[in-house]
């Protein structure tokens, strides 16, 4: 069984002179996106951008931004940045977050403009995307625990968001507002990277939702993996955000659920699911395989795809769209949870394509070596996702200060997770 994060793991990469640099560097490159697509005045992180950084988008993510505030956690406690300078650009974004954007009973807009922090594109105001968003303002809160204001604003954030307002009668959230609908009619109801919302609704601090929850939602669409069950959703982000923050090693649910064991199980079965279409069609797929895989949603030669693999009948179906295109944030966001596997083809993708694929801020979005096509850009929860895997490998720096947030020890407690007997 595969052990990621452990101090064999941290062990063997130090040991490997090629490893630790790389990783090192790699995220590194992460953190320079986050600094250079920040908003001047308000820290807004710009949802996406040129991989030359010539320019960037005018609107930013509130899940983006989550990872920035993260990301700048991370920067301070290795010394990339000083604390001071970390403490300050995590108080800007706060600040403006807390005191000028635009939200709905607490919850943040999918997108909002970087510069005024209004709805932009027609987005809702979205409990998944506020989740992740207050997940990274709880690990800065936490790196920066001495700077008062920081911590009451992170605090503020968190504790303003109407949770309760969200709740079905059915105990399944509501996937989120919208001014020209009302609350929408789509629910978090089955599994999908819920976890993590499911999870700070029951541990916030106000409007919490009851513990029950967490057995609300379905366990479908259950795949095997050479004899291991597991709870399969294609993209591979589902399994990678909720693990980057919450630490699920060594503990299972009350649903009898190993949910860090799922994770690793989906992305080695997703390299099994890509090494078949190659078998299966050679001349679209022959390039997948161990050495080159990786599929979640990105940036295409026909536009943005929420695609991923493996599906419950093992078959590329044509509507499904996959066309050969390789994301490097598949494997990136999986570092710590399979780091073997992930760092095998992050390694191949960087020695075999270069610059092509590797530059400024890391790996662009998406590649497609058949077609011969490369992505202009990167993507802000990409390039985050990356950063605070390689960073929960190298050091635990994402899950050590999160897990030591009062709240984050409550959801787990509340939604009945034990540790793991043999």
């Amino acid at each position: 069984m595969i052990s990621a994060g452990s101090r064999s793991t941290m062990e063997d990469l130090m040991m490997n002179e090629n490893s630790y640099p790389f990783l090192d560097d790699l995220r590194r490159r992460c953190y320079l996106y986050f600094e250079e697509a920040a908003d001047p005045q308000t820290g807004l992180i710009a949802d996406r951008g040129h991989a030359d950084g010539s320019s960037f988008s005018t609107y930013a993510s509130s899940a983006g931004c989550g990872f920035g505030l993260a990301a700048h956690g991370v920067a301070a406690n290795n010394g990339w940045i000083s604390k001071e300078e970390g403490a300050s650009r995590v108080r800007k974004m706060l600040s403006f977050l807390v005191n000028e954007a635009e939200h709905e009973r607490g919850l943040i807009y999918h997108f909002i403009d970087r510069m005024t922090g209004q709805r932009a594109l027609d987005s809702e105001a979205s409990t998944i995307d506020t989740a992740l968003l207050i997940a990274g303002a709880m690990h800065a809160s936490q790196v920066f625990q001495d700077d008062r204001e920081l911590v009451e604003m992170a605090d503020t954030l968190y504790e303003r968001v109407d949770w309760r307002w969200m709740l079905g009668d059915n105990g399944c959230l509501h996937m989120g507002w919208q001014p020209e609908v009302g609350r929408l009619p789509y629910q978090w109801d089955r599994f999908s990277e819920l976890t993590i919302l499911v999870l700070l609704a029951i541990g916030a601090p106000s409007s919490a939702i009851p513990p029950s929850c967490w057995n609300a939602w379905r366990r479908e669409n259950v795949l095997h993996h050479q004899g291991e069950s597991f709870i399969s959703y294609p993209p591979l982000f589902v399994h990678q955000y909720p693990q980057a923050f919450f630490d699920f090693r060594g503990i299972v649910s009350s649903d009898g659920r190993n949910y860090w064991r799922n994770s690793q199980l989906a992305h080695l079965a997703q390299i099994e699911f890509q090494q078949s279409l190659a078998d299966q069609s050679p001349k679209r797929f022959g390039h997948y395989g161990e050495d080159l895989w990786g599929l979640t949603s990105s940036d295409s030669s026909s536009g943005y795809r929420d695609w991923g693999g493996p599906y419950e009948d093992g078959q590329a179906q044509p509507e499904r769209g996959i066309d050969g295109t390789v994301v490097p944030s598949a494997a990136g966001g999986g570092l710590a949870i399979a780091p073997e596997q992930t760092m095998r083809t992050l390694q191949y993708q960087k020695n075999t394509f270069g610059e092509s694929v590797y530059g400024r801020y890391g790996f662009v979005n998406a590649f497609n070596p058949r077609r011969g096509w490369i992505g202009s850009d990167v993507i802000g929860i990409d390039t985050g996702i990356t950063l605070l895997s390689a960073s929960n490998l190298l050091e635990e720096g994402v899950w050590q200060p999160f897990m030591q947030h009062s709240a984050a020890q409550r959801a787990f407690r509340l939604a009945g997770f034990r540790p793991l007997t043999a």
